[in-house]
C-alpha cells in the first residue's frame, strides 16, 4: 500500500515531464527506467536499514522479554543470508513492481495528453441514489461526500485497508496483553482454587505425620485439606514432542471442587471424575489431537508404557494435568496411588501470616516443600508483564503504518482535486469548511476501516496466539471490550494527526496558480 501510493503519487507529479520526454522522442522504456531505478535504490537503502534493525535491535528486545520468563544463555546475534535475500526480494517486488505498474498506466497516454493537467474523474450515479427514501433525507454536503467516495474507488479501498491494518495491529497488541495477563488470575485463582500446596516426604515416621496433622488442625485459619497423589510422567505419541504430565489423584472426588475447578472452557459446564477414565487439560488434548474416548499414552520413570482413556477435557493454562480417581489409577497402573501432597484452603490471606505458617510447616520433618498460590500467581504475573514490549512494538508499527498510508493517500487526494478545492474556495468556502470537505470522507473511511480492522484483528490475534504459545502453556483466547475501544481511539488519533497536517496544507492552496489554464 505504501509503495503503490508513493510511486503513483511520484509518477503523477512527473506527468508533465513524462509528456515532454515522449514529445522529444524518448521511448517508454527509457522514461520508465527513471522510476524503476528510483524504486530499486529506495528499496535497497531501506532494506539495508531494515536488516540492520532486524538483526540487532528486535532480537535483543524480544530475547530480553523471554529471559524474564526462562533461564536463557546470553544472546548470540548472527547474520542469516537466506532471510536477508528473501527480505530484499520482497522489498524489491513491492517497490519496483509498483513503480512499473504506476508508470505503465501513465505511459499509455500520448504526449499531448500527458502535457496537460489530468482531467478529474467524472461523477456518476451511485447505488445510494437509487435508494430514494435515504437519498432525499441527505444534505447537499452529505450527498457530495457520498459521490466523492465512489468517484475515487481505488483510494477508498486503499484507505479502508490501510486503516484496517492499523486497527488490526493495535487490537492484536492489546489482545495479546489481555490473553497473557489473564493467565495468572485464571490459573491460580479460578482453576487452582487451593491456597497452598504442601509436598510431603514419602518415608516418614508416624510421629512426624501426627505432628504435621496437629499443626494443621491447630491452625484456626485453615478451613479445608485434601490429600492428593501427584506423579510426573511423560506423554508420548508419534509426530508430537514428548510432554511432561502431572498425574493428579485426589482421595475424595466429592471434595475436589473446593480445591480444583474442572470445567469446559467454552460452556463453563463442570466436569466430574469417574472410574471410567481421566480428565486431561485442554492444551495437552490440543497437542495430541485427543477427544473424549481417545487414548493417551504415558511413560513412567521406569520407562513402562500405559494407556489412559480420556473421559473429558478441562480448562487449564499452565502445565499439563491428568486428573483421575484412585480406582481408575489402580486399574491403569496396577497399584494404589501414593498420596504425597496435601492441598490447603485458609481464610487468612495475609503475606505475614503466610510467611509464619510456611516457617512452621518447613520446620516439620515430613514436609518436603510448600508453595502458596498467591506467591506463584504474582510471580507468574510479573514475568508475563515483560511481554508488554510486544504490545508496544505492535502499536508503534501500527502508528507508522497509519501515518504513512493516510498521509500519502490524503496528499494524493488533495493533489488530484486541487482545482476542485480551489474552486470551492473561490466560491466562498472558508478554510475550515474546505478542510471538512475532505475530512468527512477520511473520517467515514476511517470508521469503515476500524470496523474491518476489528474483524481482521480477531483473526490476527488468534493466529499470533497459536504461533507464540509454548507447549506447556495456553493463552486465553480472549480480547476484552476495552481493547476494541483503545484500538479504535488510537486509530482515530493517528488519523486526526494526519488530518491536522493536511489542514495546514489546504490553507496554503494557491487558488490562482491551481486554476490558471495551461494553454
Amino acid at each position: 500500500l505504501v509503495s503503490l501510493t508513493t510511486m503513483t503519487r511520484m509518477v503523477e507529479e512527473h506527468r508533465l515531464q513524462i509528456g515532454t520526454l515522449k514529445a522529444l522522442g524518448y521511448g517508454n522504456r527509457d522514461i520508465m527506467a527513471k522510476f524503476l531505478v528510483y524504486g530499486t535504490l529506495a528499496s535497497l537503502a531501506a532494506s539495508i536499514a531494515g536488516l540492520a534493525v532486524g538483526f540487532t535491535l528486535f532480537p535483543g528486545i524480544i530475547y530480553d522479554a523471554y529471559s524474564a520468563i526462562y533461564n536463557l544463555p546470553d544472546i548470540t546475534k548472527n547474520f542469516y543470508l537466506s532471510y536477508s535475500i528473501i527480505s530484499v526480494i520482497v522489498a524489491l517486488i513491492c517497490t519496483t513492481l509498483t513503480a512499473w505498474i504506476a508508470s505503465r498506466v501513465e505511459l499509455r497516454s500520448n504526449a499531448s495528453v500527458l502535457m496537460r493537467p489530468k482531467a478529474p474523474k467524472s461523477g456518476q450515479r451511485i447505488l445510494l441514489e437509487r435508494i430514494t427514501f435515504i437519498w432525499k433525507r441527505l444534505s447537499f454536503v452529505q450527498k457530495v461526500t457520498a459521490r466523492n467516495l465512489f468517484r475515487y474507488k481505488q483510494r477508498m479501498f486503499m484507505t479502508v485497508f490501510g486503516v484496517a491494518g492499523c486497527t488490526a495491529l493495535i487490537l492484536t497488541g492489546f489482545g495479546l496483553k489481555d490473553s497473557i495477563g489473564s493467565i495468572a488470575g485464571s490459573q491460580f485463582g479460578t482453576i487452582m482454587k487451593y491456597d497452598a500446596l504442601v509436598a510431603l516426604h514419602e518415608d516418614v515416621s508416624a510421629d512426624v505425620l501426627k505432628a504435621y496433622d496437629q499443626l494443621i488442625t491447630g491452625e484456626s485459619a485453615v478451613t479445608g485439606t485434601l490429600s492428593v497423589a501427584q506423579e510426573r510422567m511423560t506423554a508420548h505419541a508419534i509426530g508430537v514432542n514428548d510432554q511432561e504430565v502431572h498425574l493428579f489423584v485426589p482421595t475424595s472426588v466429592n471434595s475436589l471442587s473446593d480445591f480444583v475447578e474442572l470445567r469446559d472452557r467454552k460452556s463453563g459446564e463442570g466436569r466430574m471424575l469417574t472410574d471410567d477414565g481421566a480428565i486431561i487439560s485442554e492444551k495437552l488434548a490440543k497437542l495430541y489431537g485427543l477427544e473424549s474416548g481417545d487414548k493417551l499414552t504415558v511413560v513412567d520413570k521406569d520407562n513402562e508404557t500405559f494407556e489412559i482413556e480420556v473421559a473429558a477435557i478441562t480448562e487449564n493454562y499452565v502445565m499439563h494435568y491428568v486428573y483421575m480417581t484412585p480406582a481408575y489409577y489402580a486399574s491403569v497402573f496396577g497399584e494404589k496411588p501414593l498420596f504425597n501432597t496435601e492441598l490447603l484452603n485458609y481464610t487468612a490471606h495475609d503475606k505475614t501470616w503466610e510467611d509464619k505458617f510456611g516457617e512452621k510447616l518447613t520446620a516439620n520433618e515430613g514436609v518436603a516443600a510448600i508453595s502458596f498460590s498467591s506467591s506463584v500467581g504474582s510471580a507468574f504475573d510479573e514475568t508475563m508483564k515483560s511481554m508488554d514490549v510486544v504490545t508496544l512494538v505492535l502499536i508503534v508499527s501500527a502508528a507508522a503504518l497509519a501515518f504513512v498510508v493516510l498521509y500519502n493517500l490524503t496528499n494524493i487526494n488533495v493533489s488530484e482535486r486541487i482545482r476542485e478545492l480551489s474552486t470551492i474556495k473561490v466560491l466562498g468556502f472558508y478554510d475550515k469548511e474546505v478542510t471538512m470537505y475532505i475530512y468527512r470522507e477520511n473520517m467515514l473511511l476511517s470508521l469503515l476501516g476500524i470496523v474491518a480492522g476489528s474483524g481482521l484483528g480477531i483473526v490476527l490475534h488468534s493466529f499470533v496466539l497459536k504461533t507464540a504459545e509454548l507447549d506447556a502453556t495456553m493463552f486465553a483466547p480472549i480480547i476484552k471490550w476495552p481493547s476494541y475501544i483503545y484500538a479504535a481511539l488510537l486509530t482515530l488519533l493517528f488519523s486526526g494527526i494526519v488530518m491536522a497536517f493536511m489542514h495546514i496544507k489546504l490553507k496554503r492552496i494557491h487558488m490562482i496558480e491551481a486554476l490558471k489554464s495551461v494553454e
